[in-house]
């Protein structure tokens, strides 16, 4: 029952396509679990070195950086050198569809005018203090990064991406409301068996969900599979015209467990370095959390759009941040933590926000004002109701989202390990700063 109405259609469905029946649906309140696995090949990548889908990050383990991935399974309890560590092979790959450029004269203009900016003690949440005769800034961590409401939805869905579904599996869901998750899948053999197996379960959610909308009102009339995506929607949900647009809204997302859990080891031997220049920047500690979603702490990550290192900084970024000696620098864990940091001071400077700053972190200081300006609002959940742009789309929209899912889920794993009696001190810190309300 569910994906077909009856097992041997199923069949038919998984022979043609070539892949090997395992089980079929299992239908539930929430979702569809579907399990597909391809038969093993000799000569392809294992599930492990595979692409992410769409805004993922993908890196292989043996391109990371961390001493707590190799050899004994036990942790090293010595710290290893922060100095980066040149890798034979190819770099790692980050697939995502970058949203639509601003034009290079546009984005350095913005840049530029708030680097040349001074510090202003009317910037939202800074206290102007003197120290040696000097003005530094201040920023007090609690409530700097708060759990929008609006945004509830698509922390749980971020969470479970990060804690729940592994790598090896993906959710089917709709793009703009991320509660509604049609099924759960798993998937094997090459990447091209993966894509093909990928457009075709999208294809048949957005047949499934369109031949509802056209028999919505004959309840009795509708198959298992089509009865079940019924019970994802409310009553009032269910018209023709909300459904053919949740069909145009099917999206696959992988899910990151053992990335994620892998990028909680290898940010060890990073957070001594990230916490101190975060302090001495008198930052919200919680930034620290950030290269979690960035780039799962492999410092060598790279992005198809040329975005390298823990922070993922482009070379142009670099440039205006650092100077341009600092561009192959990216790698080296101080100088980006430095450069990271300078950027989202500035980001918060120009907008009063930190949920704002970490959002133009993703998708451009110069587009986030153009949200502000457009929607008359510096409210996070505003801009995301309110603006219409081809440049905020998915990625843009979800990465406050995504913050707050990684850094819940990395303090429940710090936690976990601050019971080690080396890398307690190391986490105490991000711990300490959860007990004080940073959450």
């Amino acid at each position: 029952m569910g994906f077909f109405a009856d097992t041997a259609g199923a069949r038919r469905w998984l022979l043609k396509s070539g892949l090997s029946f395992v089980s079929m649906w299992t239908l539930q309140a929430q979702a569809i679990d579907f399990k597909v696995e391809f038969p093993p090949q000799e000569g392809v990548l294992s599930p492990e070195d595979s692409m992410f889908f769409d805004d993922a990050l993908a890196v292989s383990e043996s391109q990371s950086d961390s001493p707590y991935l190799r050899g004994d399974k036990r942790m090293n309890p010595e710290l290893p050198s922060l100095e980066p560590q040149k890798k034979a092979g190819g770099t790692a790959v980050q697939n995502r569809v970058p949203p639509p450029k601003l034009p290079e004269a546009e984005k350095e203009q913005a840049l530029q005018r708030v680097v040349a900016e001074p510090v202003g003690a009317s910037a939202r949440g800074f206290e102007q203090t003197k120290a040696n005769g000097t003005s530094t800034i201040a920023l007090t961590a609690r409530g700097a990064f708060p759990n929008l409401s609006c945004l509830n939805d698509n922390v749980s869905f971020w969470k479970r991406v990060y804690a729940e579904v592994d790598t090896h599996e993906a959710l089917i869901h709709d793009r703009d409301e991320l509660d509604k998750v049609y099924a759960s899948v798993r998937l094997g053999g090459s990447e091209r068996q993966r894509q093909q197996s990928i457009r075709m379960l999208k294809e048949h959610y957005q047949t499934s969900i369109r031949s509802l909308a056209e028999k919505v009102s004959a309840p009795k009339s509708w198959n298992p599979t089509e009865r079940t995506i019924a019970k994802i929607f409310k009553p009032s949900e269910l018209t023709r015209s909300r459904l053919l647009r949740a069909a145009d809204n099917v999206r696959l997302q992988q899910g990151l467990k053992s990335r994620f859990n892998s990028g909680v080891q290898r940010s060890l031997q990073y957070l001594p370095t990230i916490k101190t220049i975060i302090r001495q920047q008198r930052l919200p500690l919680d930034i620290a959390y950030l290269p979690h979603v960035e780039s799962s702490f492999v410092n060598h990550a790279k992005s198809k759009v040329g975005a390298v290192g823990l922070w993922q900084i482009m070379p142009s970024t670099m440039q205006l941040l650092m100077g341009k000696n600092a561009v192959s620098k990216r790698t080296e864990p101080q100088t980006a933590t430095q450069a990271a940091t300078k950027l989202l001071k500035q980001n918060y400077q120009a907008t009063g926000s930190w949920p704002l700053a970490l959002t133009a972190y993703n998708h451009g200081l110069g587009g986030v004002l153009r949200a502000i300006r457009h929607t008359g609002s510096n409210d996070l959940c505003k801009i995301i109701e309110r603006y219409n742009s081809p440049s905020f789309r998915f990625a843009s929209s979800n990465f406050y989202a995504q913050f707050l899912a990684a850094r819940q889920i990395a303090l429940q794993r710090y936690a976990e390990l601050s019971k080690n009696r080396e890398v307690g001190p190391i986490v105490a810190p991000l711990l300490a700063s959860r007990d004080k309300g940073a959450l």
